[in-house]
């Protein structure tokens, strides 16, 4: 499978990625309006640039899957499929390594439960079992300790501290790679 083949729709234990659908345009918008939320990403990802959501959700396949650029996913419990809790994305795809960069965002009644490391697992599972992916990178501000953790618990190692990215902001900011590669998986099982 390719990366930009479709959209998938990957099932773990609790959690379902699907496709972002216009009836999740009010969830995306609670999303969106969080600065909880918003306070660790970029200031220009898709969600947030078109203020009416229902656009948003219309430009998602253009300007992020047929412009090969990211594959954005609606998260979901299993058992309530139809209330979007957040987004999971996998982008920066880099074809001849082959690597790619995950990322996720939760509305905040959804915080504590466990619910980022699986979404984060699920990724990496689709990522190199799927597309066949040998390496997954995950970008995040330092003080972003839940999101660190939540890495942590999948396996990846945090290689490179304090790297500076345009984020959109007036000055580069600062952070942290997490790199997970098939290569260790491989080394946990010849042990």
């Amino acid at each position: 499978m390719e990366l930009f083949d479709g959209i998938p729709r990957i099932e773990g234990e609790r959690i379902l990625l699907r496709e972002v659908i216009d009836a999740d345009a009010a969830s995306l918008e609670e999303l969106c309006q969080s600065e909880a939320v918003y306070r660790y990403e970029p200031t220009f990802l898709l969600e947030r640039k078109y203020v009416d959501k229902h656009t948003a959700i219309a430009r998602m396949r253009e300007e992020c899957l047929d412009a090969r650029a990211s594959v954005l996913l609606a998260v979901c419990l299993r058992e309530a499929p139809d209330d979007m809790l957040g987004i999971a994305e996998v982008y920066a795809y880099e074809e001849r390594k082959p690597k790619a960069s995950i990322g996720y965002r939760l509305v905040e009644r959804a915080w504590g439960r466990g619910i980022a490391t699986e979404v984060a697992g699920l990724l990496k599972r689709h990522l190199l079992d799927e597309v066949g992916m040998r390496t997954i990178t995950a970008h995040v501000l330092p003080q972003n300790a839940a999101s660190a953790r939540v890495l942590e618990k999948n396996g990846f190692r945090l290689l490179f501290r304090d790297v500076p990215e345009d984020w959109g902001f007036d000055e580069p900011v600062l952070v942290d790679k997490w790199v997970y590669k098939r290569r260790w998986e491989q080394d946990l099982l010849d042990d």
